[in-house]
């Protein structure tokens, strides 16, 4: 009786073993970093927003991440911070228009007189009330830019993120990570240039190779973006979890 008992548990376990995750996948999936990655929805008069564009092929390259579009309209960045029911460990987010890809690093607490995408001025001129005149990322943005500049992505730190919607979420971000103990270990704002435009490939940034800024070069930079903060112990991504939502 005793044989046919430890038969039965050897048979079981070999039945259920292909199911059962591995102590790998699960130390794995313990290990991963809650990853929010946004970008913002088409403006100004633009039928696409090149930020949306790049978080969509992120999410490609890397399905565990959540993807988040933010409504271009002033209010909308602390709002979506805000409605994260688990709060992230790290939030990149992504914003258009600049002529290479900016890491910005230096937000303030204001608005500026823009109408968003509901025709609306701001209905206050500070992000936060009674916040800080102006909040830094920590994180060293030009050992980043150059890597990703050697990368063939034309990359810079910048101090001015506009005082639009992009400025307001570097600054909510930055503002959660100083509320959040337990979460926002990194942040990151990057401006990306728009779709169709022409940017210098290489390294030097002399002119002498070209890329059109488009959906496969957007991919690139994505992965690119990740290796460069993976080798750096920045983010820590699984490979066995199909989603973290």
């Amino acid at each position: 009786m005793k044989r046919m008992r430890l038969a039965w548990v050897w048979g079981a376990a070999l039945l259920l073993g292909g199911f059962a995750p591995s102590a790998q996948s699960q130390t794995s999936a313990e290990a991963a970093d809650r990853i929010v990655v946004s970008g913002f929805e088409p403006f100004g008069g633009r039928s696409k927003n090149a930020s949306w564009t790049l978080v969509q092929e992120i999410k490609k390259a890397f399905p565990t991440i959540i993807d988040r579009q933010i409504p271009v309209v002033w209010g909308a960045p602390l709002k979506a911070i805000e409605a994260e029911k688990n709060v992230p460990d790290v939030w990149i987010a992504f914003g258009e228009g600049s002529p290479a890809f900016q890491i910005e690093v230096l937000a303030h607490n204001r608005r500026g007189g823009f109408q968003d995408n509901e025709s609306r001025p701001p209905s206050a001129p500070l992000i936060v009330e009674e916040g800080a005149a102006e909040l830094k990322n920590k994180i060293d943005a030009s050992a980043l830019a150059a890597k990703l500049s050697a990368a063939g992505f034309p990359t810079r730190e910048s101090s001015s993120a506009g005082a639009y919607l992009c400025e307001e979420m570097l600054y909510s971000l930055l503002h959660a990570q100083a509320k959040h103990s337990d979460g926002f270990r990194l942040v990151l704002f990057i401006h990306v240039p728009v779709l169709g435009k022409v940017v210098s490939s290489a390294a030097t940034g002399d002119g002498t190779a070209t890329k059109k800024v488009d959906a496969e070069y957007l991919a690139a930079f994505g992965r690119q973006l990740f290796a460069a903060l993976q080798e750096n112990q920045q983010i820590r991504i699984s490979k066995t979890v199909s989603s973290l939502r």
